[in-house]
């Protein structure tokens, strides 16, 4: 899990233990002020656990309190509940507040070895979702990839049409997603015009990725761009941030402006070294492989297009925007 998310959470958990502490002291100066009754059975109940503790050892019981103490303690916790359905307040209602049963808020489960629980995993997820642009996209993943309104019809001269080639792609999307980190191809490129589905099925691959509990960094090419002009003029280290991570996510490579001395430098040395350091990159481009090696040089599009380590998915039709798909 990327440590700065970690630490949001951290501190949003503890906000959440605060809150519980607030409503548990609440609802107990309710009961105080309102309801008489139920605090002197929840003050017996406290004296009674207390004067069995203090008697630990010494083989006395003291007056009053014979019996089991377990057994003693559960009839007054029935009197409570019965007395609290009679106020109209829940029966647990004077009983920890925890938002998740299972960590009671602490975001951890086990004993001695702790392990991130359940919820803490679903919000981390969620977080990592937001970091990325992902929040707002619950429509873009595989299921919802629909080839129903992409044309079926074939070009004359052609063996697939444009519902075959989506569906191919989604497959080797999804073949990919579902695979890592144990993938054939550590580079993916997405190629193909505008409206054809490219940044969809990047996010739906994104999503399956952090409902598997990996992490993923996705970027614009302006935000690229930015970052490598940092990286070279202000000795910003966030270009060292793009080289190491996991899975890095690059959508629309080759609508960011060309600067002299820092693009095609920048990408060489990102694609280089995370090639060699065995690393995931998904690209997508409206560029086709010779328009993008005449933009980035022959040494950047033979390591794009390099069937050894590289998957080039082409991506051909109709604008499915203008047919009312809202694809990218």
């Amino acid at each position: 899990m990327r440590e700065d998310l970690l630490n949001e959470l951290e501190a949003e958990y503890a906000a959440r233990r605060a809150e519980d502490e607030r409503i548990e002291e609440a609802r107990a100066a309710e009961i105080r002020e309102k309801f008489p009754v139920i605090q002197q059975l929840k003050q017996q109940r406290q004296d009674l656990v207390r004067s069995r503790i203090m008697t630990l050892g010494t083989g006395k019981v003291p007056a009053g309190n014979e019996g089991s103490l377990p057994e003693q303690v559960e009839a007054l916790n029935r009197k409570i509940r019965e007395e609290l359905k009679k106020a109209g307040l829940p029966e647990d209602y004077l009983a920890p507040v925890y938002q998740c049963a299972l960590c009671k808020d602490t975001g951890y489960t086990g004993t001695p070895v702790k392990e991130p629980c359940s919820c803490l995993k679903a919000a981390y997820q969620q977080k990592l979702a937001e970091r990325i642009g992902l929040a707002g996209g619950e429509t873009e993943t595989f299921e919802n990839f629909s080839l129903e309104m992409i044309p079926d019809e074939r070009e004359e001269g052609q063996r697939f049409s444009q519902r075959d080639i989506s569906r191919i792609a989604r497959n080797h999307c999804e073949k990919w997603a579902d695979s890592y980190p144990n993938n054939e191809y550590h580079t993916i490129t997405l190629s193909g015009e505008s409206g054809l589905g490219k940044t969809f099925l990047m996010h739906a691959m994104a999503r399956r990725l952090i409902e598997r509990g990996f992490s993923v960094l996705t970027i614009s090419a302006y935000q690229f761009l930015q970052t490598a002009r940092k990286s070279f003029f202000e000795n910003d280290n966030g270009l060292d941030e793009l080289i190491n991570v996991p899975i890095l996510m690059m959508d629309d490579l080759g609508s960011e402006p060309l600067m002299k001395n820092v693009t095609i430098e920048a990408l060489y040395v990102l694609i280089n070294e995370r090639q060699n350091r065995g690393l995931s990159t998904v690209i997508s481009t409206n560029l086709d492989m010779n328009e993008f090696t005449k933009r980035y040089t022959e040494r950047i599009g033979s390591r794009i297009d390099n069937p050894r380590h590289s998957l080039v998915i082409v991506l051909k039709g109709k604008d499915l925007r203008k047919a009312g798909g809202g694809r990218k």
